[in-house]
């Protein structure tokens, strides 16, 4: 059992409110946590959430086993939950909130199950040139496996596209966004996610379902 005890199980984080809205804020550190002993280390059960139950990005670091670091981006919309076989881990954390601080929490159990999160890239047609639409790259983060598009206009999901491009940048599949399949279109070896953009006012969102 002393290889699977966890140097700390809980970590808190005030995470300072952006100051560009769709975009993360300052990164803060909410936990670090190591096995105490030798060993391969445990299942691991985190759970992440706010005390103002407001959304917030975190990067999950671990190990395990002697292994590699790996990463991974999630979003915690009001509390999410992600299990990984770790040694070691620490949770970052960044405020998506332009108008207030937040107290971003983890919580670590030893424990296995399964667990799906997600992942999201903002924009806005304001961002493209002269609003006039045009393509935006987005490369798929570590354990994604379905990605959808999403316009705050819906009126313009017939001429929004999702294309999938190959590590040759090829053009492998393409998708209207109001054909796009449930809960996603599948990533395969998808390198590079092309968002074809209309002209026109509106929001837009690339989120990204992890296995994970």
């Amino acid at each position: 059992m002393g290889a699977c005890r966890l140097s700390r199980r809980s970590g808190t984080a005030k995470l300072p409110a952006s100051l560009v809205a769709g975009d993360p804020g300052a990164e803060g550190e909410v936990l670090t946590a190591h096995s105490e002993g030798s060993g391969d280390g445990d299942w691991r059960i985190i759970d992440l959430w706010s005390d103002e139950a407001s959304p917030w990005e975190a990067r999950l670091v671990w190990s395990g086993g002697g292994g590699a670091q790996r990463t991974a981006y999630l979003d915690v919309p009001k509390c999410t939950r992600v299990c990984v076989h770790a040694t070691m881990l620490q949770i970052f954390g960044s405020n998506l909130s332009t108008s207030s601080d937040i107290a971003a929490r983890a919580a670590i159990a030893d424990g296995q199950c399964d667990t799906e999160n997600q992942w999201t890239v903002r924009g806005s047609s304001a961002q493209l040139i002269g609003g006039g639409g045009g393509n935006v790259d987005v490369a798929p983060p570590p354990w994604a496996k379905f990605i959808r598009l999403e316009l705050s206009d819906s009126t313009l999901n017939a001429t929004t596209f999702v294309e999938l491009l190959d590590v040759n940048a090829t053009t492998r599949a393409r998708y209207a966004v109001d054909e796009q399949p449930a809960p996603g279109v599948p990533l395969g070896d998808a390198a590079t996610v092309r968002c074809v953009l209309p002209s026109g006012s509106y929001a837009y969102r690339v989120v990204f379902l992890l296995h994970l």
